[in-house]
Order: structure tokens, then C-alpha cells, then sequence
């Protein structure tokens, strides 16, 4: 009686154990699916430039929602493109762009218009879905 009794606690901390393993298998594989997201890095110089594009941002993160943004404020945005540490960036409109990094205006309304900045030559998927779709909003960059 006492043998059968030790089978079925062993089963059952047997089935207990792979249930375990088996939800951190899963969470493990979601972590990994989380990490192939592609990073789209967006810099402005200021913080309101980033609150006037909000519906742009929004309309891309719902076009590609694959694509993980990340938003900062730096005032050096050309520095930061021409770095690598920002995909594109966002400065006002009558500032001027350094060699390597390729510039169109953009215009939000009537009254503001943004530079939009990124690097010359080969881009990631992610920026260029992102100029893209800045161009079909019915902005002109790229």
C-alpha cells in the first residue's frame, strides 16, 4: 500500500515538475519573440516636436506594429543620426544638416514644419517603412 502510495506522489511531483517547465519554456519563448522586435529609434530636439507628430506615430505603430519605437529629446539630433544612436530624427526646419545625413522638410499643418534627418545611403527596414509612411501621410520625405 505504501509502495503504490510513493508511485503516485512521484507522478505527480513528475507531472508538477514538467507542467513548470513547460510555462517557463513559454515564457521563455515569448521573451525571445520580444526580442527579435525590430527597435526604430526616433530623436527630437524638442519634446513638443515629438507631441505635434503624435498621430504620425501612432498611424505607423498601427501600420507595423512589429516595430518597437523609442523616443527621445537630444538637441544635437544631427550628431545623434550621423552616430548611429537615432535612425531618424526630427529638428526645426530651418536648421542646417551636415554631410552624410539626407534632409527633407516636412510639414505637420499649415504653420509647423519639421526637418527630418537620416542617414545617407542603407537603411534598416524599420527606418524606411517609417519614412515611408511619413511620405504617404502626406509628408514629402525620402
Amino acid at each position: 500500500m505504501w509502495a503504490v502510495l510513493a508511485i503516485i506522489v512521484f507522478l505527480a511531483a513528475q507531472v508538477y515538475l514538467l507542467l513548470s517547465l513547460k510555462k517557463a519554456d513559454g515564457f521563455l519563448a515569448g521573451q525571445q519573440e520580444k526580442d527579435d522586435r525590430e527597435i526604430l529609434s526616433l530623436v527630437f530636439a524638442e519634446p513638443a516636436m515629438a507631441e505635434g507628430m503624435a498621430h504620425l506615430l501612432a498611424e505607423f505603430s498601427h501600420e507595423d506594429p512589429e516595430t518597437e519605437m523609442v523616443l527621445h529629446t537630444d538637441p544635437a539630433v544631427s550628431e545623434a543620426v550621423f552616430e548611429g544612436r537615432a535612425a531618424v530624427g526630427f529638428l526645426p526646419e530651418n536648421d542646417d544638416v551636415p554631410q552624410g545625413l539626407s534632409s527633407r522638410v516636412l510639414a505637420l499643418d499649415e504653420q509647423t514644419a519639421l526637418r527630418v534627418v537620416w542617414k545617407t545611403g542603407a537603411q534598416s527596414d524599420s527606418a524606411a517603412a517609417f519614412l515611408r509612411c511619413l511620405r504617404q501621410s502626406g509628408g514629402n520625405p525620402a
